[in-house]
């Protein structure tokens, strides 16, 4: 990602809304707590809840069902780049990586340390080493988070009791040893910011995915106490070094014309500085960036927005499948599976999981962002298992078909990543009622037979007494 020159258009972040955006927490009353935590999850609070977000923990052991060896060659760290916290909360911030087949017998040390920013180097104090040992500043508070087998490539830090004075960026590195002497150290340059929620920002999300042809909405958020207040919206792309997880070029953002274009549009300027895409056509992944001035100068997002588009060919290197019909009951929860196999391991930094509904570019019924979920589905729906939606409380209209999409972020060269995007053939899921243990037809269904009855029944009357006149 192009460091952002601060002259031109202000400051490099600006104040959170007074909402917390990205949680990604789903509850699903009555599962057993933590037992679905995914591997990026970024907790707050003390709420027992699980997150889809870079579910990297649980696909890995999903892998492994399936026997997948060793196969990385690349070094690569990757972290979330932004969570959106508050004052007194808890965090939990994840540090994935890759590194060479060659020295997988290696000692590994995972380092972290803190920074204003805007970019990790390492020129700052450790604020935990490897014996859990902390800073003043943290004592009592911070903690790693207890490493489990199947987790061997993720390693956490929480913080406890956030205070606005905490980070603003963290930064993890790992560093591989042999015999007592390193032999490799590797980071994510852009590390993780919190973003206090009593602070200027413009929000947008890391992630979004989109199929050809989709016509797409990538939100820019901006302060409910400076909404309106917009005098101008500036979106620039194609950032060709924001996947280089390492180093901080000077690859040039391009500007987009968003008036009397075909194409971009904005949604409702000054309220809604969103950018609209229309008829998405560019295949893999492209960076988007909002920047707004406002009386106070201009703010912009930290990275943007990565939009990537879904695979269809059959070509990819894995595949999703799905049950082909279910059928539920109203009231009631059902599961719809999806899987997908087979995948290296050792080249997976996360994984995130979609489904929408009606067809592949229909409206989410399962978002990491839960702000991109559908209303009707909105705190009825969560992931179980690898990828299995899950949905509560039927309703007659969940009758339809559901796609299942997989995202892999994979480590294709040291220190650069690629996000693949596949989706399955569709599950039809039809919701019936039911009385007891009996099948009850739709509602709409009983209507239309007592109808037709009931005009049977007047013709025969009509025919039988016109027949008795007759006589």
């Amino acid at each position: 990602m192009q460091a952002h020159n601060a002259t031109e258009h202000g400051p490099l972040y600006a104040p959170p809304c007074p909402f917390s955006i990205r949680r990604f927490i789903v509850t699903i009353p009555g599962e057993e707590a933590g037992r679905l935590s995914a591997p990026g999850s970024v907790t707050c609070s003390s709420t027992i809840a699980y997150s889809q977000r870079e579910m990297r923990f649980s696909a890995l052991f999903f892998f492994g069902l399936y026997g997948c060896s060793w196969a990385s060659n690349y070094f690569c760290v990757h972290q979330p780049r932004t969570v959106f916290v508050k004052e007194g909360e808890s965090v939990t911030i994840p540090c994935t990586y890759t590194f060479s087949e060659t020295l997988k017998n290696s000692q590994i040390r995972v380092n972290w340390w803190e920074t204003d920013g805007p970019y990790c180097h390492r020129t700052n104090q450790t604020i935990i080493d490897v014996s859990g040992n902390v800073i003043d500043k943290y004592k009592g508070r911070l903690s790693r988070v207890r490493k489990d087998p199947r987790k061997n490539q993720t390693e956490s830090i929480t913080i406890q009791g956030l205070q606005p004075s905490d980070g603003r960026m963290f930064c993890c590195s790992v560093t591989l040893s042999k015999n007592g002497k390193d032999t490799y150290t590797w980071q994510d340059v852009f590390g993780t910011v919190l973003n206090f929620a009593d602070k200027k920002f413009v929000f947008q999300f890391d992630d979004l995915i989109a199929v050809m042809g989709e016509n797409i909405t990538i939100p820019c958020y901006y302060p409910l106490e400076m909404t309106g207040a917009a005098n101008k919206v500036i979106w620039e792309t194609d950032c060709n070094s924001c996947m280089n997880i390492s180093k901080v070029t000077t690859s040039p953002w391009k500007k987009i014309t968003t008036e009397n274009n075909i194409q971009f549009s904005l949604v409702d300027f000054p309220t809604d500085v969103s950018l609209r895409i229309h008829n998405v056509s560019s295949k893999g992944s492209s960076y988007y960036r909002c920047i707004v001035s406002t009386n106070d100068g201009w703010v912009d997002g930290r990275q943007g927005t990565e939009l990537t588009i879904a695979d269809s060919s059959s070509s990819s290197s894995f595949t999703v499948t799905q049950s082909y019909n279910i059928t539920g009951h109203r009231g009631e929860s059902v599961t719809l599976s999806c899987s997908y196999s087979p995948y290296m391991e050792s080249d997976v930094l996360g994984v995130d999981i979609y489904w929408r509904a009606g067809n592949i570019s229909g409206p989410y019924v399962y978002h990491p962002y839960k702000e991109m979920v559908h209303p009707n589905y909105r705190g009825r729906t969560g992931i179980i298992r690898a990828a299995d939606l899950h949905i509560q409380g039927l309703e007659m209209s969940d009758t339809s078909m559901y796609y299942c999409f997989v995202m892999i972020r994979k480590c294709t060269a040291n220190d650069v990543y690629e996000n693949i995007v596949k989706y399955g053939e569709g599950t039809r899921l039809r919701v019936a009622d039911h009385i007891g243990n009996e099948l009850q037809p739709h509602p709409q269904v009983v209507i239309m037979a007592t109808y037709i009855t009931m005009k049977f029944l007047i013709f025969l009357t009509i025919w039988i007494l016109t027949l008795l006149y007759c006589k």
